[in-house]
């Protein structure tokens, strides 16, 4: 689907949309290609004069095929994250082709920056008047929505840490009915969840830092002052973006060894009762054991006690390795 904007008074407008506008195209700022039909990336190539890259050309890892120039107009691929509302977060890449008088979006998701920046616009249409202010703006929302997502994921991590630890010392209790281990087990997928997401989200960081870098490179002899402040600020946003990253995964990485420390402490004290069990019926067992052999002499075999006698005996040997393991504070 391709989109024409142009910046008015009220913010964006939309203009008439059609592989034969071009006089919509003469008077669009902005130009988004939401998953682009072949036609509509042929006419934006033959009205602007500029390759519009294609998906196959967009998952390119290389820095060359991201970041170059072509004819005048700057072509950028960065990553950005999608789907994190829904809990299933997907990396997909946005390709921005700017030039002197337009700003063309490839896409191929619906990133919830997109979304907003309509309203963004509209909120202050005089810092939107060129292509250049329109792009770094862009830019800011997404990198805004980066800084959101991670302060959503310091939220949920310091959620996990209140129920890793009590205050008054004690570890994660259980709920009535569940298992101690299934629920430490529900948290280690919470924090696989949440690292999964932050190395997403550094991905996103790291693309954004070099494309702010080719932008301010290569746009300099038409970038409005504006702009240039503007990407300073993002250049300083991206790299504290990126070391509150960096320790938020320290932090995962701590909770999550805490977690298996703790999964491990529950695992050894059910190891610790069946040990205990077993030492506590041993006796038992061989006083049993004794008296159930069926031997022609045996003292006991015919006397009238002998059976209450065997059952104290039993008894009495199970509850002298009890004493003696509740008063040395095993149990």
């Amino acid at each position: 689907m391709m989109q024409f904007y142009a910046v008015t008074d009220g913010g964006l407008e939309r203009l008439e949309t059609n592989t034969s506008a071009t006089g919509s195209l003469d008077k669009a700022l902005w130009i988004d290609l939401n998953e682009p039909t072949p036609e509509e990336e042929a006419f934006v190539e033959k009205a602007l004069g500029v390759d519009v890259p294609t998906r196959e050309e967009m998952r390119d890892i290389e820095e060359s095929a991201r970041l170059y120039a072509d004819n005048g107009a700057l072509l950028m691929t960065a990553i950005i994250i999608s789907g994190i509302s829904q809990r299933q977060p997907t990396r997909s890449q946005v390709s921005f082709v700017v030039t002197p008088k337009h700003l063309v979006t490839i896409r191929y998701a619906d990133p919830l920056p997109f979304e907003t920046f309509t309203q963004k616009c509209s909120r202050n249409p005089e810092a939107h008047t060129t292509s250049d202010l329109l792009f770094t703006s862009l830019v800011e929302q997404v990198i805004q929505r980066i800084a959101d997502v991670l302060e959503t994921a310091t939220t949920d991590l310091d959620d996990i840490a209140s129920q890793l630890f009590k205050e008054d010392g004690k570890v994660i209790q259980a709920e009535k009915g569940q298992q101690v281990n299934l629920v430490l087990q529900a948290m280690v997928k919470r924090l696989g969840r949440v690292s999964a997401l932050l190395g997403k989200l550094r991905e996103s960081l790291l693309s954004f830092n070099r494309l702010l870098a080719f932008f301010r490179q290569n746009a300099a002899p038409w970038m409005k002052d504006g702009s240039k402040a503007k990407i300073k600020s993002l250049d300083r946003d991206v790299q504290s973006l990126t070391e509150y990253e960096s320790n938020l995964v320290s932090q995962i990485s701590y909770l999550q060894e805490a977690t298996f420390n703790l999964i491990n402490i529950e695992q050894n004290r059910v190891i610790k009762v069946f040990s205990i069990a077993a030492v506590l019926f041993l006796p038992p067992t061989l006083v049993a054991s004794v008296y159930g052999m069926n031997f022609e002499v045996m003292p006991e075999l015919k006397w009238a006690l002998g059976y209450p006698f065997a059952l104290l005996l039993i008894g009495t040997s199970a509850l002298i390795p009890y004493v003696w393991f509740k008063r040395n504070g095993w149990l």
